[in-house]
C-alpha cells in the first residue's frame, strides 16, 4: 500500500492570493468576535450600573430629604386610607421615599371579603397609591426601582410581603429550621 501526497498544481500568485484571502477572512471573523464580546461586556456593565442599589441620604441631605419625604407622605397617606377604606387604622410595613419624591412601601389592607390581605406593596403615582392588584402595566419595574432607591425611610418596618410580617402573623407564624420550630 502506498500513500500519494497530492501536490498543489500551481504555486504562484493565485495560491498566494487565495492564502491571503483566507487569512483576511479569518482575521475579519476574529475581529467580529472580539467586537461582539466587547459590546456584550459594555452592555452588561451599563445594566449593572443601572440596577445597582443607590445610597441613602446622609448628613445635611438627610435633613432636607426627610422634610421632603414627610410632606409627600402627608399627601399620600390620606389617599391610601381612603383607597383602602379600612375600619381600623392602617398597619404599615416599611415606607420610604425615592430621590424623585415617589413614596413606596408596604401596607396590610382589608380585602373585599373583609379579611386582611397581608402586607402588600404599593407606590405613589403623584399622590395616588398604586397596587399590583390594580393591573397597571409596569408595576414590577416601578417597584424594583423603589427597592433600588431607598433614599429616606419614612417609617421602619418589615419589607416582607404576605401574612407573617403583620401583627397577627407575628403571633401565629414561627420560623422553622430542619423541620422543628426555632
Amino acid at each position: 500500500m502506498a500513500f500519494i501526497l497530492r501536490m498543489p498544481e500551481r504555486r504562484g500568485r493565485d495560491a498566494r492570493r487565495k492564502a491571503l484571502a483566507v487569512r483576511a477572512f479569518d482575521g475579519l471573523v476574529m475581529g467580529l468576535i472580539v467586537l461582539s464580546v466587547g459590546l456584550m461586556l459594555m452592555f452588561f456593565i451599563q445594566y449593572e450600573m443601572k440596577v445597582e442599589p443607590k445610597r441613602p441620604a446622609t448628613g445635611s441631605r438627610l435633613v432636607a430629604a426627610k422634610s421632603m419625604a414627610r410632606v409627600r407622605w402627608a399627601s399620600v397617606k390620606p389617599r391610601l386610607i381612603a383607597r383602602l377604606a379600612q375600619p381600623h387604622s392602617l398597619e404599615l410595613g416599611r415606607v420610604w421615599a425615592r430621590r424623585d419624591g415617589r413614596v413606596c412601601g408596604l401596607v396590610n389592607g382589608w380585602g373585599s371579603f373583609g379579611g386582611l390581605t397581608g402586607m402588600t406593596r404599593f407606590y405613589a403615582q403623584g399622590d395616588e397609591p398604586v397596587f399590583k392588584q390594580d393591573g397597571r402595566p409596569g408595576f414590577e419595574e416601578e417597584w424594583w426601582a423603589c427597592k433600588r432607591d431607598r433614599y429616606v425611610v419614612i417609617r421602619e418596618g418589615s419589607e416582607e410581603t404576605g401574612f407573617c410580617p403583620t401583627e397577627l402573623g407575628q403571633e401565629r407564624c414561627y420560623d422553622v429550621a430542619y423541620g422543628r420550630p426555632e
